[in-house]
């Protein structure tokens, strides 16, 4: 549903695209299925936790990844469909202390990619990986939830839907 002249959501599907195929972006659990799921609402917030959906903000933890998943880490959002295929930040390695990062798109690319419409929730997840760069086994460890406004033009998150 891409129309001509959305060129930067075009340029950032292709972008996933040639990034799954080198492993980094779509690497690791495909599904929402991961091995583990001592999930942990809130544990991950971003900043600003509102804001325009044009913008890119930052995100970070307030704790480690559990013990035997400290390898590495990355940040995706949860499909409409309940998959977890995009990540929306880059691999995060050593993942021991509290870990912070950026995201790959911008929140309106972010809900668009999920199939989500304006005016609902996301949940977004922190997935730990028993090895670096994404290998190993994984653990999917933090959540938060993002809430589109009824135009589309804002977000707000919280630690629960």
């Amino acid at each position: 549903m891409l129309g001509s002249g959305d060129g930067r959501l075009a340029k950032w599907l292709a972008w996933i695209v040639v990034a799954g195929a080198g492993g980094t972006l779509l690497g690791g659990c495909g599904t929402s299925a991961a091995q583990g799921t001592s999930s942990s609402s809130a544990a991950v917030k971003l900043d600003p936790s509102s804001g325009a959906t044009n913008g890119r903000p930052t995100w970070s933890t307030s704790t480690a990844c559990a013990s035997g998943f400290q390898g590495s880490a990355v940040f995706r959002e949860v499909h409409s469909d309940g998959t977890t295929t995009n990540s929306i930040s880059p691999a995060v390695n050593g993942t021991t202390t509290p870990f912070h990062g950026t995201l790959q798109a911008s929140i309106a690319e972010i809900r668009s990619i999920g199939g989500f419409r304006n005016g609902v929730t996301q949940k977004l997840v922190v997935i730990c990986f028993s090895g670096p760069s994404l290998t190993g086994n994984s653990d999917r460890e933090m959540t938060t939830y993002i809430t589109y406004s009824a135009d589309g033009t804002t977000y707000t998150t919280s630690g629960t839907p």
